[in-house]
Formats: C-alpha cells, structure tokens, sequence
C-alpha cells in the first residue's frame, strides 16, 4: 500500500510526507463499513494537523474513515484521494483511484490497469542471461501448497542452467520455500534478501531481460511490467481465482504487457509512455476540475 500511496504522489508532485495510520485493536478486523469515521477510532489520528490546502492520498480498509474523518473537518483545504474501492460512502471522496478489474464506474472515480507503484527504474541495457523470479505466497484466493512451492524450486533449478536467476520473495512468500531456496543458492540462483529495499528491488527488475512472476500479485505483476521488461505470469492451483483477477490476466494479455510462462521464453517489447502519459492527464486534469482547490497545494 505504501509503495502505491509514494508512487502517486511522485505522479503528481515532487514533495510529500508520509504518515503511518494506527487504527485501534478493537476497529481493525471489522467491515470498513463497520470502522467509524471518528477520532477514538485511530491511536494517533489526533496528530494530523492540516492549515493549507493539502492532498490526502490514502489506501488499504484501515485509512477509509480517517479520510472521511479528515475531508469532513477540514472541508476544502483538503482533496482527498483514495487508492482501491473503498466500498463504501464513495462520494465522500474528492477521487477514488482504482484497478480496472473491479469496476467501479462513478463520477470521481479513475481506473488503472495495472497498480501504483514507487519503484524507480534505471534504464541501463538488460541484461541478456539474467531472469528475475518473483514469488508471491497464498492468500484467501491462492492457496501455495507444498506441491506448488515444489515445482517452482524445480523451475528454478531448470532455468539456472541457462539463466542467472534472482529470485526475489515477497512478504507472503512460505518460510519453508524460503529456506530451500537458501540451501540451492549459487552463482546461478541468487535469492534477494532485502524485501524492504525499494532502490535494490528496482535495481533487480531494471537489470533482467525476463521477469516471471507468480499470479497471486496484481501489485507484483503491475510492478514487473512497469519495468518495460518481458513479463511472464507464472500460473497454479488457486481455491477460487476470482473473475477480476482473470479480466486482468486477460486485458494484460491482449495489450501484450505479458505472457502465461512457458519454458520457450521468448523477449517482446513493452512501451509504457503513453500509458503513463495519460494516467498522470487524468488525476491532474480531475484535481484541476475542482475550482475550490489548486494543484499547487502540498
């Protein structure tokens, strides 16, 4: 969430300060349409002070009501932005920024393809035998059992033979998978162990000529493609892959961000200029489009 929050306000500033949200025990495993929008509600809330016109993005289940909290005691100093369907009370929101696959079509709403992100790219040439594998983990739509963790070790172990491989792990990423991966380490096969190192994780994904990239993570996959290296998604079993999952898969597909992985990899081109181009038009031309507030606000 963090990553999607900074690479929003890079869009569309140069400035920003990040704050941390502690919501209270007894709030944060309830509906957000549960959670008030109230001041008891958050541990530290109180401490956000706004006196100038201000951009309020935020994102995740536990920040909806701090921002309704916020828009409606400070009004039109502030133009608050929210990342993802927020699923409720929509129109207390200046603007919702969301993926394409959930469709949520309303009047201040913005849809994006493929997720935000903070990754800085350099634009280095790629490197010809170099495959970044990056591995997500289970959640309540994937499950990552032992078989699935077993057959992507063998995968790995089959690329390295013609391929330097960094595997890069997530958060989610099976401690059990994490340690098979440290005892095949070799030349070849090189985990990345700083997962909270956005610079070296973008330093990994500018180098490598291929990603492959585990389809539990739309965030992952967005991340990879935004690279503008060729993006293989890398599929398995699933409990129930939910229909906005296979409409991303599908519309990635079609505009040949990526490809369903094969062994017979094979390198296309991705341009993503334009599309950057015009997700930055239409979030300043909607914060422009309130008379009340500039974009030159902080």
């Amino acid at each position: 969430m963090r990553s999607q929050i900074e690479g929003l306000a890079n869009l569309i500033g140069s400035q920003y300060n990040n704050f941390n949200l502690d919501i209270k025990p007894f709030f944060k495993n309830l509906p957000v349409q549960l959670i008030p929008a109230r001041n008891f509600t958050y541990i530290n809330l109180k401490e956000i002070k706004i006196k100038e016109k201000t951009i309020l993005i935020s994102c995740g289940k536990k920040s909806v009501k701090a921002s309704i909290f916020l828009k409606k005691k400070y009004k039109n100093l502030l133009f608050n932005i929210h990342i993802q369907d927020p699923k409720t009370q929509h129109n207390l929101f200046d603007l919702i920024i969301c993926p394409e696959h959930d469709n949520l079509n309303k009047s201040n709403s913005i849809s994006t393809l493929l997720a935000l992100h903070n990754i800085n790219f350099n634009k280095l040439p790629k490197s010809e035998d170099t495959i970044n594998f990056i591995i997500g983990g289970s959640n309540k739509y994937f499950g990552f059992n032992e078989e699935t963790q077993k057959k992507i070790l063998n995968e790995i172990i089959y690329l390295s033979k013609n391929y330097k491989i960094n595997v890069i792990p997530s958060r989610r990423s099976p401690l059990g998978l994490l340690k098979k991966l440290e005892e095949i380490r070799s030349d070849s096969i090189i985990p990345f162990d700083n997962l909270f190192n956005p610079k070296g994780y973008g330093d990994l994904l500018s180098e490598a000529k291929f990603h492959i990239v585990t389809w539990d993570s739309i965030s992952m996959i967005s991340e990879a493609i935004f690279s503008e290296s060729s993006t293989f998604v890398y599929s398995f079993e699933n409990r129930d892959c939910p229909s906005r999952y296979q409409n991303f898969y599908k519309s990635i597909i079609d505009k040949n961000l990526a490809k369903f992985y094969s062994r017979n990899l094979s390198a296309f081109n991705v341009s993503l200029d334009a599309y950057n181009k015009e997700i930055k038009t239409k979030i300043l031309n909607k914060i422009e489009s309130h008379l009340w507030f500039k974009i030159n606000a902080s």
